[in-house]
């Protein structure tokens, strides 16, 4: 018998996990984007990375149609930006008007400003996972900040509520 659905999530709730904001251009020059703490690398040769997003929502219906799409790893900084792609954002006002944005150079996926590092990611494939789809990516470009090493601090999302790394 499978876990409660209760119990299943507030056991993932101990798991810390960092915080990206997923987005991509679609074919009409419309940007979307998402929140999402369910991310992962998958692969090393060849680059790999998955997503899941729910079934059902306006970016699982973007991101099974995209060519491409872009990763935003969050600084410990941007509670704002991910609240705002999480869903938390005053209707009417546009969620990308204050942002400084870069385009990914493959993908052309919004890479937000002041994130730790970006990815760049076509469509590898795409798996069942219950609620939500599994999206693969195969990341074509990578950067990172130029913050130094020992000043990096990343968003993290722990026991529903951001943190930060301690000492």
């Amino acid at each position: 018998m499978a876990a409660s659905s209760d119990a299943f999530k507030a056991a993932l709730g101990r798991f810390c996990s960092g915080v990206t904001v997923i987005a991509l251009r679609d074919a009409d020059g419309n940007d979307h984007a998402m929140t999402a703490s369910a991310f992962s690398s998958l692969s090393l040769d060849p680059p790999l990375v998955l997503v899941c997003v729910k079934k059902g929502g306006a970016m699982h219906d973007a991101m099974s149609t995209a060519s491409g799409f872009s990763v935003n790893l969050l600084d410990a900084t941007q509670e704002s930006v991910s609240n705002r792609f999480a869903g938390w954002w005053e209707e009417g006002l546009s969620k990308w008007a204050d942002l400084g944005l870069r385009r990914a150079p493959v993908s052309g996926g919004p890479w937000i400003d002041g994130a730790l590092a970006w990815l760049d990611c076509t469509p590898h494939g795409a798996l069942d996972g219950g609620d939500h789809t599994i999206f693969v990516g195969l990341v074509e470009g990578a950067e990172v900040s130029d913050t130094p090493r020992e000043s990096l601090s990343p968003l993290l999302y722990f026991a529903g509520r951001y943190a930060k790394l301690g000492d």
